[in-house]
């Protein structure tokens, strides 16, 4: 295994540098394990049908806390993180110039031995609110941490994390010479017959038949499978249910409502004014908001009003009749 090292001069370079193959966290996507994406919505990005992800607050605080984490990681192990692996960069397999990795870190795996790439590991830097079991880790995060150690040649790594800020945890990583070689045969049936062939891959669910077809097409109609008239029958048996569980949940909340006058919220028995841990409902008002008043705009001002309109389209809705 070989691989060649690209070293962007801007943060926008490097994205560009990614986005010409198929990186690590995109991995999991692939294989169809990755809670947040599918294959389908991945293949729109890469394709140019759908604009790249938007980076959201818990990407962002992800990647700041990166250095938190190697700290930590320094601290709890005794492992030395290698300043020179810090920023933006990315290694290339020399042979599948796809295969485009960024590790967060990398460290020497034995502090007494040798300062060369035999003694390299890599550290993947994760940022969690949820609580993560070191012997049943996440599985999009363990496939990420394999295909970077595959496309680098290592054999050791480390996931580490950091659980609602405070909860440091991590885990040695050996690599998978077995799990590698399945990761680069769906990377690369992935990338040559679906982002260069331009076959559209299987959907994984409503949301991926939504981006594909966000309309209906009038007067289209298609026969019931054997299938889906038992999920038909399903939905009709199960409205009498829900429509009884409904009603005894609104009965139930009128009365606590009702019980609770001007409270904001419902304790345990004797647990008034204590921890907020006993609090078992709040009924509480929401604070003053300003409301653009439309009616009051259309009659005063119609030509405005007419002007700035524009149509909306909204979402497909499904009905069993």
């Amino acid at each position: 295994m070989s691989y060649n090292i690209i070293r962007p001069a801007t943060h926008a370079e490097w994205l560009a540098q990614r986005s010409r193959g198929i990186g690590s966290s995109e991995v999991a996507t692939i294989l169809g394990l990755n809670p947040f994406d599918t294959p389908y919505q991945l293949w729109r990005r890469k394709r140019g049908i759908d604009g790249p992800v938007p980076e959201n607050d818990a990407m962002r605080a992800g990647h700041i806390l990166e250095g938190a984490v190697a700290t930590y990681f320094e601290q709890e192990t005794g492992h030395t993180v290698i300043k020179a692996s810090d920023g933006d960069w990315l290694a290339v397999d020399s042979d599948r110039d796809y295969m485009r990795v960024s590790p967060d870190r990398t460290y020497w795996v034995d502090e007494q031995g040798k300062r060369n790439e035999a003694n390299k590991g890599i550290l993947e830097c994760k940022t969690t609110q949820l609580d993560v079991d070191a012997d049943d880790l996440p599985a999009h995060w363990f496939c990420q941490l394999q295909y970077q150690l595959g496309v680098m040649g290592y054999t050791s790594g480390t996931l580490a994390w950091l659980t609602r800020g405070r909860k440091f945890g991590c885990k040695a990583v050996t690599f998978d010479a077995d799990l590698y070689g399945y990761i680069t045969e769906s990377v690369e049936h992935f990338w040559l017959d679906n982002i260069v062939g331009g076959r559209e891959p299987d959907m994984s669910g409503v949301d991926d038949v939504l981006l594909r077809w966000p309309l209906h097409t009038a007067g289209k109609t298609i026969e019931a499978t054997p299938e889906l008239m038992d999920s038909i029958t399903t939905i009709k048996s199960l409205k009498p249910q829900i429509d009884t569980l409904t009603e005894q949940k609104k009965e139930a909340e009128e009365l606590i409502k009702a019980a609770m006058r001007d409270a904001d919220s419902l304790v345990l028995p004797g647990s008034s004014g204590t921890a907020r841990g006993d609090v078992l409902a709040t009924f509480r008002a929401p604070k003053p908001g300003r409301k653009f008043d439309e009616k009051l705009f259309k009659a005063e001002h119609p030509d405005l009003y007419e002007a700035y309109c524009r149509e909306q389209q909204g979402a497909r809705r499904f009905l069993v009749k």
